[in-house]
């Protein structure tokens, strides 16, 4: 029973299954969910070093700012992921030279597809 205002209601509330297994038992906690990192991919690229540059999310590549075998520096932008009605900067993870652009403007992309790749510098020698 819920009071409201003076008077008293008679309230029911329908649970989900999935919810109701991980609700805790009474005095009991649940597991946290695993934090995620604000960003993904777009700022580190496929992969922590590989050169594999894959994007965060589904989208539009707005740009395409490099071609094969220009030189580029950890961190510089790529290219340009349209998401949301937002750009998003894709970044190489990795000095290198770029290897492959797999994109072009205009182009849809997934979440997760790879859209360039950067040989990384050491491996570029």
């Amino acid at each position: 029973d819920v009071e409201v205002n003076g008077k008293r209601f008679q309230v029911a509330m329908w649970v989900p299954e999935s919810a109701a297994a991980s609700a805790p038992a009474a005095g009991g906690t649940t597991a946290k969910p695993r934090a995620r990192r604000a960003g993904g991919r777009a700022a580190s690229g496929g992969g922590a070093g590989t050169g594999s540059i894959a994007v965060p999310m589904q989208g539009t590549i707005v740009r395409v700012e490099v071609a094969v075998g220009d030189t580029v520096a950890a961190g510089q932008v790529l290219c340009v992921l349209e998401a949301m009605k937002m750009e998003n900067n894709v970044a190489s993870d990795v000095a290198g030279t770029v290897a492959e652009v797999k994109v072009e403007a205009g182009q849809a992309v997934g979440a997760g597809d790879i859209v360039l790749v950067v040989t990384p510098e050491a491996a570029a020698e």
